[in-house]
């Protein structure tokens, strides 16, 4: 559909349509504050809009954007009722060079919008907080010389400057985070009504500190720092974007009590306490930029190690399926194909026995019957590899049958109490308990020396549970080094995660090795 000629022109009318709103908005903005400063600039964001947009489009959209942001920008200043000439050739000037800012920064071998490292960031503050901002202020300065804005605030480089790179670096990190798919502020949870009150009260709380206390000269350095605790709890909870809107809000603040003469920031003029505002805005949104990228890389860890953990337990519920269906093609080579031969033996060695002489009748009578064990123990390990009783009795007298089922000589004594409810369990669950069971008996067997275990079954309105108890010799699982976990308990484990239940396992000591495994009904 992006290959489409209708549906490229479409998308390009509604960027341009956006970023000239979104321009003319910014500016609107700006102005306001500016206007409550006694006539010097805090901010100026439609550079910021503008290169955002360039760097999420594709270079042969951005002659149309720079048009629509320059058309913006000119209609915003013939509504002020500002000279149509003068103002064109100085818009003209701090618009300039944005282009080739975002040229510059798509040369870069990774995305830019993915702001999470400082590689990146260092780059976004070299060009776009540095170096745009300061020669668009000189352009500014020079292009003012031929207007009726000479002698103007526009003749101000520092401030103009100031406010060009507040406006980027301010803007920009917003602009990426919501453009930006994996950025943390976009994942649910991180913006609640609970850390609204919060941000509210907080910057309320600054107000009236900077109300009482910010005029004291000795307060002064205190009363710099008095931010950083909102400021840092919205780089935790929704990094850049919030660490911009709260540096935002808190200029915003100072700036006003300044001018009616209170606040940390008070100078001997109005341009110098504005000057003072900004620079503490720029330090400190260039601070929380740097910890936003520590936070946000502690994220983008967190979400691949859930990712690759997603990623394994999906491989695991795979490797148990293929296992499960290779079981089933053994169980019917060994039950159709070797179990067939080895009957076929036996009755050839019978048909032998009336051939032979009778002096070795009995020899082959021990052939014939050594064949038959064989044959009844290929049939036992068929039914194990493949437990058609679970399909065709249900789970209980699977597990009756598994309990049954001959062990070595002095083995333990195995107690089965289960529900008859547990026949209605699905196949999952049931072939995971059965599994369980099994492995829990070959575990008795080969390591506990135990004389006797206990499996408990049963069901409820919550889920399933299975019990195993064995009176062995245990261990204890935080000392001893032989005791980490096997394959078969890895399975177990990995089983119950796969239908979203709980495994445990408990042990000490001649304490015997319990076993507690719940499966919810309704199991993913």
């Amino acid at each position: 559909m992006a290959d489409n000629p209708a549906f490229s022109s479409r998308s390009l009318t509604v960027w341009c349509g956006g970023v000239f709103a979104g321009v003319s908005m910014a500016q609107i903005l700006s102005a306001a504050v500016w206007n409550h400063q006694y006539g010097t600039h805090i901010f100026w964001f439609p550079g910021a809009v503008l290169l955002g947009a360039l760097l999420t489009n594709d270079l042969d959209r951005w002659a149309a954007l720079s048009g629509a942001a320059y058309l913006g920008l000119f209609a915003t200043g013939m509504a002020f009722g500002l000279p149509a000439g003068d103002t064109a050739l100085v818009l003209a000037a701090a618009l300039l060079l944005v282009p080739l800012a975002a040229w510059l920064l798509r040369q870069m071998p990774y995305a830019l919008l993915k702001l999470d490292d400082f590689t990146r960031l260092a780059a976004l503050v070299i060009v776009a907080v540095a170096a745009l901002p300061a020669l668009s202020a000189m352009l500014v300065e020079y292009a003012a010389r031929f207007t009726t804005f000479r002698g103007s605030i526009l003749s101000d480089w520092p401030n103009i400057a100031m406010a060009h790179s507040l406006g980027y670096v301010l803007y920009l990190p917003v602009w990426f985070s919501l453009r930006n798919p994996d950025a943390a502020v976009r994942q649910p949870g991180t913006l609640t009504v609970l850390f609204v009150v919060l941000m509210i009260l907080g910057l309320c709380a600054l107000g009236v500190l900077w109300y009482t206390l910010g005029d004291r000269p000795g307060l002064v350095p205190v009363m710099c720092l008095a931010p950083a605790p909102v400021v840092i709890f919205a780089i935790v909870r929704t990094q850049m974007s919030g660490s911009s809107v709260t540096i935002f809000l808190i200029a915003l603040l100072a700036a006003h009590m300044s001018v009616h003469g209170y606040g940390p920031y008070i100078a001997d003029t109005p341009p110098n306490s504005t000057l003072a505002v900004q620079l503490w805005s720029l330090l400190a949104a260039l601070c929380a930029l740097i910890l936003s990228v520590v936070v946000e890389q502690r994220y983008s860890s967190r979400r691949a190690l859930g990712r690759a953990h997603e990623d394994l337990r999906e491989l695991a519920g795979r490797l148990i399926a293929t296992q499960e269906q290779e079981r089933a093609r053994l169980a019917r080579d060994l039950h159709d194909d070797i179990n067939q031969r080895l009957a076929a033996s036996s009755i050839g060695l019978s048909a032998l026995r009336r051939q032979v002489v009778p002096a070795l009748h009995g020899e082959v009578n021990h052939l014939r019957e050594l064949l038959v064990s064989i044959s009844e123990d290929v049939r036992q390990l068929s039914r194990q590899l493949h437990p058609s009783v679970l399909e065709h009795a249900g789970l209980r007298d699977a597990l009756e049958a598994l309990c049954h089922i001959p062990h070595r000589v002095n083995g333990p004594e195995i107690v089965l109490i289960a529900d008859r409810g547990l026949d209605r369990l699905s196949h999952d669950i049931a072939l995971c308990f059965y599994r369980v069971t099994q492995e829990a008996i070959a575990n008795a067997l080969r390591h506990a020396a135990a004389t006797r275990l206990t499996i408990k079954a049963s069901i409820d309105v919550e889920g399933a549970s299975l019990w195993i108890f064995d009176n062995g010799r245990g261990f204890d699982p935080a000392e001893d080094e032989h005791a980490r976990p096997g394959l078969g308990l890895i399975s177990m484990n990995e089983r119950a995660k796969l239908l979203g239940g709980r495994f445990e396992l408990r042990s000490a000591p001649g304490k015997g090795v319990d076993l507690w495994m719940h499966i919810p009904l309704d199991p993913p």
